[in-house]
């Protein structure tokens, strides 16, 4: 935390702003009725758990749940991704998806990218965490019907870890 007069890193303070705002309020939490493709991810590393349902109106996504529990990165993150895929279809999602991977890992986020992604650069510097933000992309691809993930930039098929 800075000394008294110092001053606020913005990308620290909009990180720490969205990901309290969604962990306190998460959006989208209630199950779907009738869900087009569902499924739940977890990591067995820290225990985070991710559920996302989707519903689709032909091939864009028109309804979208996500419940998490764990750690307050992944509870924010899956509200964010349920915020920002409505209207999308899987590409799109993958795209974002693509997008967040990126700024996590640390490379500049591209102009025009949504204030509630950028956020999440204050990820970068905390390997340990990177899967933390990821996690509820995972689900919605895999909910999706095995739409590709993005590149991770994981050599060998490393294992991601939390």
């Amino acid at each position: 935390m800075p000394d008294v007069g110092q001053p606020v890193d913005p990308v620290q303070a909009l990180y720490r702003s969205v990901v309290l705002e969604h962990y306190r309020r998460p959006r989208n939490r209630d199950p779907l009725p009738a869900p087009d493709g569902e499924a739940t991810v977890h990591n067995p590393v820290c225990g985070d758990q991710v559920r996302v349902e989707v519903g689709l109106d032909g091939a864009r996504i028109s309804e979208v749940s996500a419940r998490a529990r764990g750690c307050s990165i992944a509870v924010a993150a899956a509200s964010v991704m349920s915020e920002l895929v409505g209207g999308a279809d899987a590409a799109g999602a993958a795209r974002l998806a693509e997008t967040l991977e990126r700024i996590v890992a640390g490379e500049p986020a591209p102009p025009g990218t949504d204030e509630r992604l950028r956020a999440f650069a204050g990820v970068a510097p905390h390997r340990s965490r990177h899967r933390c933000a990821t996690l509820a992309w995972e689900a919605l691809a895999e909910a999706l019907g095995g739409v590709p993930e993005p590149s991770s930039g994981r050599a060998g098929g490393a294992p991601r870890v939390c």
